[in-house]
C-alpha cells in the first residue's frame, strides 16, 4: 500500500489511495489545500498532476537503547509528473521530477538500533530526488525509463510491508549495505521492464554505483568517478490483482563499486539475493481483509555484515466495526550478522530482532495517523545496550 507518484511507490505517502484497489479514502483525493480553485483538476485533465505529503514521525526510546528521549523526523514529498499523451505531446510518455525534503532529529542515535525503527530518518536537506523519463511500448506490456530513480519503488517491493514505519519491512538491510539508488539519494540509470503475461513480470536495471556524493549528502549529485562501478539488479515474478491480490518475487543484485569491508579489505564485486512474496488470505468488496507478506535475503558473509535477513507480517483492514479503512498490522525484522563479522568483531551479538505493532487511521481524507510500537531485541547488535522499546505515532498530510 502506498501512494504512486508518477511511477514512484512512496512509503511516506501510503494512506491517501487504494488497498489492492480498494480504496481506504473517499473519493475524489482531497486535499488539505483545495483543489486551487479548479486548476489543480484541470491541470491534471491536461496530464500535469501534482502530489505534496507531509510526513512528520514522534518517536521515542522510553527504554533500554543508549538514550531515552523523543525526536520527530519530518520528510516532504513534491512531485510532479507529466502524461505526455493528456498534454497533447505524444503518446505513452512520462516524465516525473520528486523534490525531497528531511528534517529533524534521527530517533536510531536513541535506539542505537541497525534496522532504523523510522524509514524517513535522514540528513535534513531539500533536493531532487528523481528526474526521469518513461517510455511505454506494445500496449504498455514493455518500458524504458532512464533518469534518477529510486529502485525500491520497483524492486525488492510489496505493499503490505509499507504499512510500517521500521525501515526493513520496506527494504531489506542487506542490499542496504551495498548503498544503492534508494532513499535518501539516488543515481542515474536505466530500468526495463517486461510483462509477459498478465500475471508475469521482468524487471531489470543498471544504476551508477555510488549514490551523489558521499562526502556531502545534503544536495543533489551527479558525478559518474573512477570506483563509482555499476549497480545492477533484477527481479521476476508473478503478480494478481483479482479477487485475491498476490506477489511473488525472485531478485539479484551485484555492484561493481569499490569499497572496504569491515576487516579494510578492498573490494568491487559485491553481490546478493532476495525472495520476496505476499498475499491476501482474505478481502472484501469494501476492503476489510487480512493480508501477509515476507522477506528473504541473502548478501555474501565474507565482505558484508549481515548475511541473512529475514521479515513477515501480517495487515488487518477494517478491524473495528465503522472502521472499514483503519490498518492494523504486526510484522517481524531480523537481520543476521555472518561468522566472518562476529569473528572480526568479537563479543558482538549475532542478530538484531525488530517487532512493530502499528495501527493506521485515515482521520480525514487527507490526514493520517498511526500510533507505533516497536520492541528491539540486541539493539545495533551491541551487547551492551539493553533490549529497546520505541513508542510513539506518524502523522501524514496530503497538502
Amino acid at each position: 500500500m502506498g501512494i504512486r507518484v508518477g511511477g514512484r511507490l512512496c512509503a511516506a505517502c501510503m494512506g491517501f489511495v487504494l488497498w489492492n484497489g480498494v480504496a481506504v479514502a473517499d473519493e475524489p483525493l482531497p486535499w488539505l489545500l483545495g483543489d486551487w480553485g479548479g486548476k489543480r483538476s484541470a491541470l491534471a485533465a491536461q496530464g500535469f498532476d501534482f502530489e505534496f505529503v507531509a510526513t512528520v514521525d514522534v518517536l521515542g526510546t522510553v527504554d533500554g537503547g543508549i538514550d531515552e528521549g523523543f525526536d520527530s523526523p519530518a520528510n516532504f514529498d513534491l512531485v510532479m509528473s507529466v502524461d505526455t499523451g493528456a498534454a497533447g505531446w505524444w503518446q505513452n510518455g512520462s516524465f516525473n521530477f520528486y523534490f525531497l525534503g528531511n528534517a529533524g532529529g534521527a530517533p536510531s542515535a536513541r535506539t542505537g538500533d541497525y534496522q532504523v525503527a523510522s524509514n524517513i530518518e535522514a540528513p535534513g536537506t531539500f533536493k531532487l530526488y528523481e528526474a526521469w523519463y518513461e517510455h511505454r511500448f506494445a500496449d504498455d506490456r514493455v518500458s524504458l525509463l532512464v533518469g534518477l530513480h529510486d529502485l525500491n519503488s520497483e524492486f525488492y517491493v510489496t505493499e503490505h510491508g509499507l504499512l510500517f514505519l521500521n525501515s526493513s519491512f520496506g527494504i531489506g538491510p542487506e542490499i542496504g549495505q551495498a548503498v544503492p539508488s534508494f532513499f535518501p539519494t539516488t543515481s542515474p540509470g536505466v530500468r526495463l521492464r517486461v510483462a509477459p503475461t498478465a500475471n508475469t513480470y521482468v524487471i531489470a536495471a543498471v544504476y551508477d554505483g555510488v549514490p551523489g556524493d558521499p562526502a556531502d549528502p545534503y544536495g543533489t549529485e551527479v558525478a559518474f568517478d573512477d570506483g563509482d562501478g555499476v549497480f545492477g539488479i533484477g527481479e521476476v515474478g508473478l503478480i494478481g490483482s483479482g479477487t485475491t491480490y498476490y506477489k511473488l518475487g525472485l531478485g539479484a543484485w551485484i555492484t561493481t563499486a569499490q569499497f572496504d569491508d569491515f576487516a579494510g579489505d578492498s573490494h568491487n564485486d559485491n553481490a546478493g539475493i532476495y525472495l520476496i512474496g505476499e498475499r491476501d488470505l482474505w478481502r472484501a468488496d469494501d476492503g476489510r481483509g487480512v493480508g501477509v507478506f515476507a522477506q528473504l535475503g541473502f548478501a555474501d558473509e565474507d565482505m558484508n555484515q549481515t548475511g541473512t535477513y529475514a521479515g513477515a507480517g501480517i495487515n488487518w483492514t477494517g478491524p473495528l466495526p465503522g472502521r472499514p479503512a483503519d490498518v492494523a498490522g504486526f510484522a517481524v525484522a531480523h537481520a543476521r550478522n555472518g561468522d566472518d563479522f562476529r569473528a572480526a568483531n568479537p563479543g558482538i551479538e549475532r542478530a538484531e530482532t525488530a517487532l512493530e505493532w502499528t495501527y493506521l487511521i485515515p482521520a480525514t481524507p487527507w490526514l493520517n495517523i498511526q500510533p507505533d510500537v516497536q520492541y528491539v531485541i540486541d539493539p545495533g547488535m551491541d551487547p551492551t545496550l539493553d533490549n529497546a522499546v520505541v513508542v510513539g505515532f506518524r502523522v501524514q498530510v496530503s497538502l
